[in-house]
């Protein structure tokens, strides 16, 4: 496979992350970078080994690239993706699919019109350590699954475009879907209920997120369960309750900070590493390349990636509803 031309769309850290990411695959360059700022695009572009950059991202389209990488705000990213769609370009979309389920749809249809392949930027799907849970999962090693846990702190800056509401859509859109609705659910199938409580106390501002913190209680097809909390109010110094899976016949306990797991079975345990593998980031820059040499899939095209953005819709409606919301028969 020759190496492809990557576009960049963005110059933060993330941005910096995956477009390293894909220089690690020795399968890819950087051959230029947008962002508003022209500063911040030269800087950017010149880390990543590129010396074309712009304040505008349609002028991305001079530099030739094979796809495209976008790494912005939600709001902004709907019409930048809607834009490198119509122009035909294939797309790996950092975050989540698109702010809202509506755009959601908009850009699901238009990838399929145009024959784009677009991955979503859920890399925990790489992670071997989440792959080899699935792959518990799916052999019934453990027994089925009963439930798991998952805790996401953060202390977010109020200043950044996450704190808004408009232009994140949302802190169960922006933050609890990454971690880690979009893994665990990949890996207990298919969600019927969402069921969620959530306050808003430290940052009150008629602009900021919703729900700065929340909880919710999903429901999945197979009779497991998924109790996840995340928050915006993460005390500096403490860390998160590592994410578990109990099942009839054992459990899994997960060790994000090494790539590891450990392995709960008649009485004993069993850790495995996987330390020593490319990161997940660098995987699915990878999978995306495969993917666009081939014209197939990774593992979050739109069709699939969708669904985040309806648990997000579900769990904001069970807020401020105080009920449970079927996943595909309601509208909120």
């Amino acid at each position: 496979m020759a190496a492809k031309r990557i576009a960049i769309i963005g110059a933060g850290n993330m941005a910096r992350t995956r477009g390293r990411a894909f220089l690690e695959t020795g399968q890819a360059e950087i051959c230029s970078v947008s962002s508003r700022r022209m500063a911040s695009a030269k800087a950017c572009a010149s880390e990543l080994a590129s010396d074309v950059y712009f304040d505008d991202y349609r002028r991305l389209a001079e530099s030739n690239p094979d796809a495209i990488l976008l790494e912005v705000p939600h709001k902004v990213q709907d019409e930048i993706t809607l834009w490198a769609l119509e122009a035909g370009f294939d797309l790996l979309i950092g975050g989540c699919l698109a702010s809202n389920l509506g755009s959601g749809e908009q850009i699901a249809a238009l990838a399929k019109t145009k024959g784009c392949v677009v991955e979503v930027g859920y890399q925990r799907r790489y992670d071997p350590a989440w792959k080899k849970i699935k792959q518990l999962v799916e052999s019934k090693e453990l027994g089925i699954p009963v439930m798991s846990t998952s805790m996401a702190l953060w202390n977010a800056d109020p200043e950044k475009w996450y704190y808004d509401q408009e232009t994140s859509g949302g802190m169960p859109l922006t933050h609890m879907s990454y971690c880690y609705l979009n893994a665990i659910r990949w890996i207990l199938g298919k969600p019927i209920w969402v069921s969620a409580v959530a306050n808003k106390l430290v940052e009150t501002g008629p602009t900021r997120v919703l729900e700065e913190s929340c909880g919710a209680h999903i429901t999945f097809e197979n009779g497991s369960f998924l109790s996840a909390t995340a928050s915006y109010v993460g005390p500096e110094g403490m860390s998160s309750a590592e994410t578990r899976f109990v099942f009839t016949d054992g459990g899994i306990q997960t060790n994000d900070d090494n790539l590891s797991i450990k392995i709960f079975r008649g009485g004993e345990d069993e850790i495995r590493a996987f330390c020593k593998t490319p990161s997940p980031f660098v995987r699915q820059a990878r999978a995306f390349l495969e993917a666009v040499e081939s014209r197939g899939n990774g593992q979050n095209p739109p069709d699939d990636a969708i669904l985040d953005n309806r648990i997000a819709e579900c769990i904001s409606c069970s807020v401020r509803e105080q009920r449970a919301i079927l996943v595909y028969e309601e509208k909120c």
